[in-house]
């Protein structure tokens, strides 16, 4: 599986991040604890996708109010300016929380892009 990881770009930071995919109730849900952000639907597709639309949502939502450096600091999110800004991603690996890890989940990257300035 590949690390979590983190890679600069023009206007933006890429990140490559663990989503836990499991079923819970008969719904799909996609989780990611580095950025607490979740989304859920009738089977895995949906639950990727709905991600991927709940990411976005988040990253612009957080950009326009200039919240996104606080939200990342607060989650454990770590920023070194050595030479160029660059986010270290929390300790807050899926095989740390056993709770979500007795639903069994499906464990797959995603790599997102944040905005910078």
């Amino acid at each position: 599986m590949a690390k979590n990881t983190l890679q600069k770009e023009s206007n933006s930071i890429s990140l490559n991040v663990q989503v836990a995919l499991f079923q819970e109730d008969g719904i799909w849900v996609a989780y990611c604890p580095a950025l607490e952000v979740s989304s859920y639907g009738d089977d895995e597709h949906d639950a990727k996708n709905a991600f991927e639309e709940a990411i976005g949502i988040f990253l612009s939502e957080t950009e326009r109010k200039g919240t996104l450096e606080k939200y990342l600091l607060k989650l454990g999110w770590q920023l070194q300016q050595k030479p160029k800004p660059m986010y270290n991603q929390p300790h807050r690996s899926l095989q740390q929380n056993r709770r979500l890890l007795k639903k069994s989940p499906r464990i797959y990257n995603e790599r997102i892009a944040i905005p910078v300035a």
